[in-house]
């Protein structure tokens, strides 16, 4: 399921679960998710800020669900892309979590017979 979603309107993995737990990597979407929620009290400089909360609306439509699997990975793709942009962000936690994040979009981005070749690679 691509929106994170429990199908019950609840979101998977449970409230507040830990970006890095067992139930949030069952979804990559949600968990992608909570790993850039989870940079927002975060003091992070303001150009990485810009990114990461473009990033995390992009994430936002991932996890509302209705998205057919073409334009998933094509969020997946841009969501990518912005984090590739990031080189630091000035926090130790924020950068662990924009790492993990990344990985997550790539293997959303990447999913088997997604066609993510029109997609540049700009780092991650």
């Amino acid at each position: 399921m691509v929106d994170g979603s429990d199908g019950s309107g609840g979101r998977a993995g449970g409230d507040g679960a830990d970006p890095g737990s067992e139930d949030a990597e069952a979804e990559p979407a949600t968990a992608l998710h909570d790993h850039l929620v989870a940079t927002e009290t975060l003091p992070v400089e303001r150009e990485a800020g810009w990114y990461l909360g473009e990033a995390q609306a992009l994430a936002a439509e991932l996890t509302a669900g209705d998205l057919e699997e073409s334009i998933a990975v094509d969020r997946a793709a841009e969501i990518r892309e912005l984090l590739a942009a990031i080189d630091g962000t000035g926090d130790d936690e924020a950068d662990d979590h924009v790492a993990a994040a990344r990985e997550l979009a790539a293997r959303i981005a990447e999913r088997p017979g997604s066609d993510t070749g029109h997609v540049s690679d700009v780092g991650g």
